[in-house]
């Protein structure tokens, strides 16, 4: 039932916080690697992962999780061939339903159709143009490109006319904490704005006068269940509820990490200038090397064995998604940023089924508008990244400069 967090009380809420926080630094202080992940305090997390890395194929964390950092074994946990679930709202620290993060493989491919005829290439190029031709020579990476262009596309191509564009975007970086809250407890008053945050992003992004109509694409019998206020329907409305709270925030780390994969390896800005096309193949090795979900859990529905280990109904399943995807048997040299590999990265499953297609098509986009523009951005600081950001590794700030 969505809005049930938003009726929790204050109090409770900060109990239930700080009781896993403080569950989370029991494990860490223990040894558990994978509740070091959890706490999201490293700038690089690569050696907590290759610790688990090393403790086999599957191995359970003292927090009661199976962990993998395997990719053979990761492909196969990512896909929809073993009986899993998402998290819920009692597993998870934010709101899974009202973000629109609780539903199966099924009805996110049915969002993705209308997500697909909603968000067209050509309306993700012209917000990619606008936002990069309005740069100034010194820049923020974040603020000013990674996050203006998903909220600006958000707000063109599904925002209500006439909505107020600083209010949808401030609402959507308050409601991104979301894809870390899956496993990360966050301070009470982030929490609390992002509780805030999510209920606000229904009610701009609900009725008839929001940008989003069922598209040919989409399933005729899903739009009437799409009612705010409902659970988890597969209509319009539940697409552009979760391109704003996690569509967002992946687009942004993922355009984040293009432009400085571009930024810090001239060779493939001088390529995407002799072949624009060459921008998806950048974009295809960040989802690999530098991936804007680290971290992909699912919860087990029946009995089920993985690797000689047996994993029961009810238990906790984990991908470590990045580490998976420097997987020394499969990538060679796994830390070298290399585009045109043989090996396809590994993407997370269920709700990334959409945001990340939304994702990709915007960094693409950006790369060929800031290539088209030129000069190269380089970077011109030290960037901050946000502490209990285990999942996306959400970048603050990073300043650039083509002067």
């Amino acid at each position: 039932m969505h809005g049930t967090w938003n009726r929790t009380d204050i109090g409770e809420l900060g109990r239930r916080l700080q009781r896993a926080h403080g569950e989370v630094w029991l494990h860490q202080v223990k040894g558990d690697p994978y509740a070091d992940l959890l706490r999201g305090h490293a700038e690089d997390p690569r050696p907590g992962e290759e610790r688990i890395r090393a403790l086999g194929p599957l191995w359970r964390s003292t927090t009661g999780a199976w962990v993998t950092a395997d990719h053979r074994l990761a492909g196969e946990l990512l896909g929809a061939g073993w009986p899993h679930r998402p998290l819920d709202d009692d597993e998870a620290h934010v709101p899974v339903d009202d973000a629109g993060l609780g539903g199966d493989a099924a009805h996110y491919e049915r969002l993705r159709g209308y997500a697909r005829d909603a968000v067209t290439p050509a309306a993700v190029q012209a917000v990619s143009d606008r936002v990069v031709g309005a740069l100034a020579a010194d820049f923020d990476l974040v603020t000013d490109l990674a996050e203006a262009v998903p909220t600006g596309l958000l707000a063109a191509a599904l925002g209500p006319a006439g909505a107020d564009r600083g209010e949808l975007a401030r609402a959507c970086t308050d409601a991104g904490v979301v894809l870390d809250g899956l496993l990360c407890p966050q301070r009470l008053d982030v929490t609390r704005r992002a509780v805030a945050a999510v209920g606000r992003l229904r009610e701009l992004l609900a009725g008839p006068e929001a940008g989003l109509e069922a598209g040919p694409g989409a399933s005729p019998a899903a739009g009437p269940e799409a009612v705010p206020g409902s659970g988890p329907g597969p209509g319009p409305h539940e697409v552009a509820v979760l391109l704003a709270t996690a569509g967002v925030r992946t687009a942004a780390s993922l355009i984040a990490g293009s432009v400085l994969a571009v930024a810090d390896h001239p060779g493939e800005w001088s390529r995407i200038a002799e072949d624009p096309g060459h921008a998806a193949l950048v974009v295809a090795e960040v989802l690999r090397h530098d991936p804007p979900v680290r971290i992909h859990p699912a919860v087990a529905l029946a009995d089920v064995e993985f690797a000689g280990a047996h994993v029961r109904a009810g238990e906790r399943v984990v991908v470590l998604v990045a580490a998976a995807n420097r997987d020394p048997d499969v990538f060679d040299d796994p830390d070298r940023f290399v585009t045109g590999r043989p090996a396809r990265a590994l993407l997370p499953a269920l709700h990334h089924r959409v945001t990340l297609p939304f994702a990709r098509a915007q960094a693409e986009a950006v790369l060929r508008a800031l290539v088209a523009a030129g000069p190269r951005p380089r970077r011109s600081g030290g960037h901050l990244r946000s502490r209990r950001s285990p999942v996306t590794g959400h970048l603050l700030r990073c300043p650039l400069t083509t002067g």
